[in-house]
């Protein structure tokens, strides 16, 4: 019989080998930054499909940021926790779990049109026996011809405000509107006053 790894020691061959190449994944040389980044995609996978990865641009304090997401997916959320709970210490990383909230103004593109945080509105209603906050989005230059291209950049947006964590875990209900002048809306900037400021 084929022997099959348990995830755990899947997460435990991970480390293992992320430890090893530490310092080559610190330096990040240009010339092999895609086939070191094809790798580590590699390895992650092995121990979800679903999940991916980023690193910060540039070091801080001698460290650089590697923050391992669930791509959204609700289904490897433990995935990730799991590997944020058995990582090593690492001298030269500093380990994120999940994508976190944009500290500064966040735009996505489409076409020749730019999306940003200026550009949805919404209004709120904090479900508090169900830990959710279900929401009505107005979007300037939302129509039902270009809707199904626009919708997903919206939760894109609203994944840079509040974090990939809360909308997987606290976001209930989302309906999306065009703009109007609704005397409630709010700018979608504010959204984060319904989460915690960490996503996790």
């Amino acid at each position: 019989m084929k022997w099959l790894p348990t995830r755990k020691n899947k997460i435990e061959a991970f480390w293992k080998w992320f430890e090893e190449n530490e310092e080559t994944y610190f330096e990040l040389a240009e010339e092999n930054r895609e086939e070191l980044f094809e790798e580590l995609q590699q390895k992650l996978q092995k121990v979800n499909k679903h999940l991916a990865f980023e690193f910060s641009a540039e070091p801080e304090n001698g460290k650089r940021e590697f923050i391992i997401s669930a791509d959204g997916i609700v289904e490897a959320f433990e995935a990730v926790f799991d590997l944020q709970e058995t990582m090593p210490e690492l001298d030269r990383f500093e380990i994120i779990a999940f994508r976190q909230p944009s500290v500064e103004e966040f735009s996505v593109h489409y076409g020749n049109r730019e999306l940003t945080w200026e550009d949805v509105y919404y209004t709120a209603l904090q479900d508090i026996e169900q830990e959710e906050v279900n929401m009505m989005l107005y979007i300037k230059g939302l129509t039902e011809e270009n809707e199904e291209e626009i919708i997903p950049l919206v939760f894109i947006l609203l994944d840079s405000v509040i974090g990939e964590y809360n909308m997987g875990v606290h976001l209930g209900r989302v309906e999306f509107h065009p703009f109007e002048a609704h005397p409630n809306a709010r700018p979608l900037h504010t959204l984060k006053e319904f989460f915690p400021v960490e996503s996790i």
